[in-house]
């Protein structure tokens, strides 16, 4: 589509317009891709990557009418605004604003200028393996302190992109929803009445249980170390995350879990002593739940 009222965006095709053709992305050692700033990168394999300031997207109508993608589309914006038009809701995402989009979904996308984020174009087929599964209506969300590890993920899954392994990218896809799981979900207008969620407890609280996974130590004695409740902490957590202390407990423990597969030798019995897990056997079950493979077959393919 043709952007006016951008000028230095050129048309990338219909509906997509990118401020530069897209090129392979290095895979050199001790390269990472551009996310911030350039052009976009990794077309192959699936999936692309676009710097939010090169991603308009809607019908060549001005300004831009809602319009469906086949593909998923995640956007991240870390600076300024982008303008998001559903056919019967519109949104402003502003810095540290999340939204995922499913593929089928018809949306317009427009940048203000001086945005800056990422968008992920994730396609069906790739996406169709995801354990946990990318959530089938969306998903509208705050990065928090998440961000630095969801830019890892997605720099990951960039140089991965470059030069595809099927089980690699399936791994990574299947990280990446788990950590978008993690994020605290955005909060409709029509419930902005209710109780605010407490984010320094939460904060605090994730920080704590965190430091202590593997301790073995009950929500009961994590809410009390934090001058809160069982109860007072659970309804925190549901009002942040929409789950309770000791899912987003097992959340972490799942998390960290899968690091370790992909970056150490450590033998799984290991692991699941270390996070905390009451057997071997629970850790396997608790890890086949969540990602639909084995820790051993996690880590065979080479995430």
């Amino acid at each position: 589509m043709t952007a006016p009222s951008i000028p230095e965006a050129v048309p990338a095709g219909p509906g997509l317009a990118a401020s530069a053709p897209a090129k392979p992305v290095s895979a050199a050692f001790g390269m990472r891709p551009a996310l911030r700033e350039g052009r976009p990168v990794a077309r192959q394999a699936g999936m692309r990557l676009l710097p939010l300031q090169a991603f308009i997207w809607g019908s060549r109508a001005m300004p831009p009418q809602p319009r469906t993608r086949t593909d998923h589309t995640l956007i991240w914006v870390t600076e300024g605004r982008v303008q998001l038009d559903f056919p019967r809701d519109h949104f402003v995402l502003r810095a540290g604003d999340l939204r995922h989009i499913p593929a089928g979904t018809a949306f317009a996308a427009i940048p203000s200028a001086g945005a800056r984020g990422h968008v992920t174009l994730i396609s069906v087929a790739l996406a169709a393996g995801a354990q946990p599964p990318l959530p089938e209506r969306g998903l509208g969300a705050h990065v928090g302190t998440h961000a630095a590890q969801l830019e890892a993920t997605l720099h990951e899954l960039a140089v991965e992109t470059a030069n595809p392994d099927p089980g690699a990218l399936s791994c990574l896809m299947n990280l990446l929803s788990l950590r978008l799981g993690q994020l605290m979900p955005d909060r409709p207008p029509e419930t902005t009445d209710e109780v605010a969620p407490d984010l320094p407890l939460i904060e605090r609280f994730l920080a704590l249980a965190e430091q202590q996974l593997g301790s073995a130590r009950s929500v009961a004695e994590l809410a009390s170390d934090l001058g809160s409740t069982t109860g007072t902490l659970d309804q925190a957590c549901l009002a942040a995350r929409g789950k309770r202390a000791v899912e987003l407990i097992h959340d972490l423990q799942l998390e960290r879990a899968a690091d370790l597969l992909r970056h150490s030798n450590r033998p799984t019995m290991r692991i699941a002593a270390e996070l905390g897990y009451s057997s071997h056997a629970h850790f396997i079950r608790s890890f086949v739940a969540a990602t639909g493979r084995t820790p051993d077959a996690f880590r065979a393919q080479a995430c």
